[in-house]
């Protein structure tokens, strides 16, 4: 069994940093709009200070909960629905000039993630109230500008001015070779996969809220979705799940992580689960863990969500995605490659890091003409601390 000493500097360290990035900014300053309640920011560097993204507080959360900071966890959901109250979009982080793009919708996740540690069902009805609004008006509405739901029932990234960088940035993916900078055009089997656990999560919370009427009917509108993804994003030959392309009406044939989503939402069939652990999983495992994409047919810049780069928040998709499916050895032997290679990225750089190359154990490659790669890091350390509490009494030394 695991000795935790081994990771016992890890998470000293993650738990005195956690300070250094908690943020409580009441009201609208300079760039920033106002929040009720204390969050979580990735670091406490120029670039990210004063920030709550949308979809790193989901993957920031699975950590907090396990952390014992439940209230602080439940505050970042409440700033977050308090955006949407107050704009009628979650925007992909807490800055003005950031209103029109949202991210990669993962509320009703961390509603739950909450619920399960507070079992406060009065805030359970409230949050799932601006998750269903945020669902119907955001996402499924076809009468805005930035036009989501746009073909057979399914949805693509899009911001307020419609172009495809502003749609890459809503996926949480900038940038990636996944979209041939032509986001717009392609239906994406994360975002469509996050619909889907969307509907079924509000089908299990109005269950829990004894709603019967609303839990059928999400329930419901998951299977429309899910009959619509496989039928087009299933691929019966390369044994995986693809992004769409609504213009060229075929799909993409381009590897990346965001394939694994299904497993994570529990969309996937058996068969189709086991088809991917055993084609596909080996083409993005590496020393480290998880590749974001494939190596080959990349462009020529670097893009950061490229490989040989893997991230905190996809290792924890494909790893919960595995275990969903009771590949417990494989979920295992990922998280304990991707923990080993941040400890030895902390013995030699005294810090947890945004994203890594998972394939050289190293630092993330970023590109030059962006941002260099993060040091702190808010989801690492959750993720990090996550997969601790996962598999602490499992992995093997």
């Amino acid at each position: 069994m695991i000795q935790k000493k081994k990771y016992e500097r890890c998470l000293n360290y993650i738990e005195r940093y956690w300070d250094s990035i908690i943020c409580y900014r009441p009201k609208d300053k300079q760039l920033h709009f106002g929040l009720p309640y204390k969050f979580v920011a990735p670091n406490n560097k120029i670039i990210f200070k004063n920030d709550q993204f949308y979809w790193d507080s989901y993957f920031t959360i699975i950590g907090l909960v396990k952390s014992k900071k439940i209230s602080l966890a439940k505050g970042m959901v409440d700033n977050l629905c308090f955006l949407f109250n107050r704009f009628g979009i979650i925007p992909m982080r807490n800055r003005y000039y950031n209103l029109g793009t949202s991210q990669i919708p993962f509320l009703t996740s961390m509603i739950l993630e909450v619920f399960a540690v507070d079992k406060d069902k009065a805030w359970l009805r409230k949050a799932s109230k601006v998750a269903e609004l945020e669902l119907k008006n955001y996402w499924m509405n076809k009468n805005l500008t930035e036009k989501h739901i746009v073909y057979k029932g399914l949805s693509r990234y899009c911001d307020h001015y419609i172009t495809h960088l502003g749609a890459e940035h809503e996926s949480g993916w900038d940038m990636t070779s996944r979209f041939n900078d032509r986001c717009l055009d392609y239906l994406p089997i994360d975002l469509n996969t996050c619909l889907y656990k969307y509907e079924t999560d509000l089908s299990e919370i109005y269950g829990l809220l004894k709603n019967h009427a609303k839990s059928k009917y999400y329930l419901r509108q998951a299977e429309k979705r899910k009959r619509n993804i496989k039928s087009l994003m299933w691929n019966d030959k390369l044994n995986f799940f693809f992004d769409y392309d609504k213009n060229l009406k075929r799909q993409s044939k381009f590897l990346s992580v965001a394939g694994f989503y299904p497993l994570w939402a529990k969309l996937a069939t058996k068969k189709q689960a086991q088809l991917i652990r055993d084609k596909i999983l080996p083409l993005f495992e590496y020393k480290g863990g998880i590749a974001n994409t494939q190596s080959k047919g990349l462009s020529k810049d670097i893009k950061q969500h490229d490989y040989p780069n893997g991230w905190p928040a996809q290792q924890w998709i494909v790893i919960n995605g595995l275990l969903n499916y009771g590949f417990q050895s494989d979920a295992e032997r990922i998280a304990k490659k991707w923990l080993d290679m941040n400890v030895k990225l902390f013995s030699e750089t005294g810090n947890f890091w945004e994203k890594h190359d998972v394939v050289n154990c190293k630092v993330g490659v970023y590109n030059p003409d962006r941002y260099k790669t993060q040091n702190g890091f808010a989801w690492t350390n959750a993720v990090f601390v996550r997969l601790i509490n996962e598999f602490s009494n499992k992995l093997k030394q």
